[in-house]
């Protein structure tokens, strides 16, 4: 079995061997010793003589495990601490967020349609969500109030009427909801392919059409101005990317870009002067590029190569205080999540987050109130639901920012060996209370627990050899007794 580690900020990939023969259980007694030992050689070696690993830029932790969960991500904050809507294993809609007198993560499943979700927070701490039942085709409409929770369709049609895919909401300084949205099917079944949009008035939905010249509306995102006006950003599949703009009432529909088949995946944002900036994808060219209009004119920068187009190549745009732009994005190449930041000189900084495995689809990203980048993302490979901290320490290199950790000097903290980060948080049930299975992932005994003091992350305090063995030796010796223990039953 291999056990794969958490990333350090040289970005080496540790693996740990070991290697099991056909009949390694039918081992009896001291015959065990000398393979676990061998085994541990290499690992010993290493605490010994290399060197300490410095303090890590990003903080990666596992929010939801073995639940088939992590796709169509949408990250929020909610008094400074996030939130996140999903979709989930069959098809369902899930909701996970950070409980802070516990420093815990919980996740529960809140429809059992829920694919395409976007989310909101507004200004009282009032999580808002759009998605796809993707049963029934209807646009639904979760909120949830400290807890008290409501449902709504937010817009349906009979027999094979179909909307929702690619939808997004926002709420605006007045506390109304709005969500634009991509329409595919009329109720007689025949393709339509329309951008719409709604609004919360009082207790009901108003939509409207808002362009139908052809195949418009995929990929759309919506962001809100000062004044709660909306502004969409929307993939016209002639290769050409648009805006929809509301002013005084009127809708103003317009051109950004047309060049290298550009718009897919877009995010839309305002700047404090109430001009749009947005990132999407250069399909033909297979670029992340970044456009803002300065209030006379739009400016254009290809600012990285992903490599390709996949189904969840998700860019997501953050502006932060000064106005400077945030992108977290997912490289078809490399398999990783990847995050860009330009300066007040107009440099970008590339970064790669995470690239442990196949990771970084659907990715969703906010900025703190320190400027500070949280991104929530899809492991493919393990098909569970991540999140990365940056620039948050991690004393102890389990992959949970140090504020967020109830033990932050200790990786293994209910010395199970699995590294406290990858365990996931709790599933609630019906009711919100706890399942029985508490929703911990399971991991291999040889997890990652007891390699964070070795040299892969920050080490905590007392992090000589000699402390740090003991979180070595640990998972090695529940190996040897749950071995023995075995022998002696047999």
């Amino acid at each position: 079995m291999v056990a794969k580690c958490p990333k350090s900020n040289d970005n080496r990939h540790i693996l740990v061997h070991l290697t099991v023969s056909p009949d390694h259980d039918k081992m009896r007694g001291m015959r065990g010793w000398p393979r676990v030992l061998l085994a541990l050689l290499p690992t010993l070696a290493w605490v010994f003589f290399a060197p300490a690993a410095s303090a890590t830029t990003w903080a990666i932790q596992f929010v939801d495990v073995g639940t088939g969960s992590g796709a169509s991500t949408s990250l929020g904050l909610k008094e400074g601490y996030p939130v996140i809507a999903y979709f989930g294993e069959d098809r369902k809609l899930k909701y996970a967020y950070f409980n802070p007198p516990n420093k815990t993560w919980y996740h529960q499943v809140v429809d059992p349609g829920g694919e395409f979700t976007s989310i909101a927070v507004d200004s009282t701490g009032i999580v808002h969500v759009a998605y796809l039942n993707g049963f029934t085709q209807v646009l639904r409409y979760w909120r949830n109030n400290e807890g008290q929770t409501s449902f709504q369709n937010i817009d349906s049609e009979p027999d094979k009427g179909g909307m929702g895919y690619y939808n997004s909401i926002q709420v605006g300084p007045n506390g109304i909801p709005q969500v634009s949205y991509y329409h595919t099917r009329a109720p007689d079944g025949s393709i339509t392919d329309d951008l719409k949009y709604a609004q919360l008035n009082g207790g009901t939905w108003a939509t409207e059409f808002l362009d139908r010249a052809g195949e418009r509306g995929k990929y759309n995102s919506l962001a809100l101005d000062a004044q709660s006006n909306p502004h969409i950003a929307y993939f016209d599949n002639l290769g050409v990317l648009r805006l929809a703009e509301r002013v005084g009432g009127t809708w103003n529909l317009s051109i950004v870009d047309s060049t290298n088949d550009a718009g897919r995946f877009n995010s839309i944002q305002m700047d404090a002067a109430g001009h749009p900036h947005i990132s999407y994808i250069a399909n033909s060219i297979h670029y992340l590029r970044y456009a803002y209009f300065d209030g006379s004119s739009w400016h254009y920068e290809d600012v990285d190569d992903i490599g390709g187009v996949v189904n969840f190549s998700v860019t997501s745009l953050a502006l932060d205080r000064a106005g400077n732009p945030h992108i977290s994005y997912y490289n078809a190449v490399a398999k990783s999540l990847r995050y860009a930041s330009r300066s007040a000189g107009g440099t970008w900084t590339l970064e790669t987050v995470d690239h442990e495995g196949d990771v970084g689809g659907y990715s969703s990203l906010r900025l703190d109130a320190q400027d500070r980048p949280i991104i929530s993302y899809l492991d493919a490979t393990t098909i569970n639901l991540k999140i990365a901290y940056g620039d948050y320490p991690d004393g102890d290199g389990d992959g949970i920012p140090d504020v967020y950790d109830t033990c932050p000097a200790n990786a293994d903290c209910n010395q199970n060996g699995v590294v406290d980060g990858r365990e996931g948080g709790i599933r609630l049930g019906a009711g919100g209370t706890a399942s029985s299975s508490g929703g911990i992932g399971s991991e291999s005994i040889f997890g990652c627990g007891s390699l964070a003091a070795a040299g892969f992350g920050g080490r905590g305090p007392g992090g000589t050899p000699p402390a740090d063995m003991l979180f070595l030796l640990a998972p090695a010796a529940y190996l040897m007794a749950r071995r023995f223990r075995r022998a002696g039953a047999s």
